[in-house]
């Protein structure tokens, strides 16, 4: 039985009358307060418990309120015990540490789904003749996807930059691929296109294996101690961090970064969406940066204007801890 069904229970007079059917009836106290007439004297109030949450009901005046868990004690709810005889103070002791409960049963509840974590994404096959880009005999669609690249700042060898000169699925030669590892395994990936995408050509094809997949996994190795989170794959090749690949960091992919046991920098970007993973932050007690860049949304704007090196440097050492700095510096960056 709950501390709150505890406290309750030994509230209720002894003369209130139980039922079969689980009520236990008397006379309400609430009635003149809440606009009749006369007191009840026909035990027309009513508490009915449960094993960790109660109502109360009064149908004479129509007094209602109640507790379960999770919830706080209301102002309607703190009125019904203080005319029982309840001590203000001690409610107000009550709700603290029906506070503390809940933080505790909480942070046990996160803990158990996170023992329980399991990594389970499939392999799949890439696109037909995905390679390296130094791997492929130059053709005037590699070429295009090749400068695209280097006039963003990215390095076409880095392996985890490919091109495939397939037609299917999506016309893979006007985009490059970025193969998504775990384990060293392929287990999805994104193909951007290059440029504006003509109408009904999406922008990326995605093969994403799961809704906790967390891109850039396999790069965070023992000895690194802070991580960046990103929203998109290519800003988290820039600072070889990861990336929940959207701007709502679902709870399980924030169980995977925590099962990390890292220091997580979360790089927002400077628009109204970048938001969302600022309040993720807070939610899960991860730093956020705050780059000061001139004209810059993200950290590929960034890496053109600036190069990999500061623009890097800059994120760390814009990022701040303190929650409330957050929610201030986080409302004004991301407009």
């Amino acid at each position: 039985m709950s501390l709150m069904i505890d406290y309750v229970r030994n509230l209720v007079p002894v003369n209130w009358k139980p039922s079969p059917s689980g009520w236990h009836s008397g006379n309400c106290p609430m009635c003149i307060t809440n606009g009749q007439s006369r007191p009840d004297t026909r035990g027309r109030g009513g508490f009915h418990f449960d094993e960790d949450k109660f109502q109360y009901h009064c149908f004479n005046c129509h007094y209602k309120t109640g507790y379960s868990p999770g919830n706080k004690i209301n102002e309607r709810l703190k009125r019904l015990l203080v005319q029982f005889g309840a001590d203000p103070t001690q409610v107000q002791r009550l709700q603290l540490e029906l506070l503390r409960e809940q933080d505790i049963a909480q942070t046990l509840m996160v803990q158990e789904r996170r023992q329980k974590l399991t990594i389970d994404w499939p392999t799949v096959e890439l696109p037909e003749d995905t390679k390296p880009f130094m791997e492929h005999t130059p053709t005037p669609d590699w070429t295009e996807a090749v400068t695209y690249l280097t006039d963003r700042g990215f390095d076409i060898t880095d392996p985890r930059l490919m091109y495939s000169p397939a037609k299917l699925p999506a016309r893979m030669f006007k985009r490059f691929v970025v193969p998504f590892y775990y384990k060293g395994n392929v287990v999805g990936y994104t193909a951007r296109w290059i440029g504006k995408p003509p109408d009904k050509m999406p922008k990326y094809f995605n093969q994403q294996p799961a809704k906790n997949f967390v891109y850039g996994l396999d790069r965070q190795h023992a000895d690194k101690e802070i991580v960046i989170l990103t929203e998109g794959p290519l800003d988290a090749i820039i600072t070889d961090g990861i990336s929940a690949g959207t701007n709502t960091i679902s709870e399980e992919q924030a169980d995977v970064i925590l099962s990390l046991n890292k220091h997580i920098v979360v790089l927002p970007d400077a628009d109204e969406a970048g938001m969302k993973m600022v309040d993720a932050a807070i939610k899960h007690g991860w730093s956020v940066a705050f780059p000061e860049w001139d004209d810059c949304n993200d950290a590929g704007d960034a890496l053109m204007k600036y190069g990999r090196l500061f623009t890097v440097r800059s994120i760390l050492d814009s990022a701040i801890s303190n929650p409330t700095k957050i929610q201030v510096i986080g409302r004004k960056y991301c407009k």
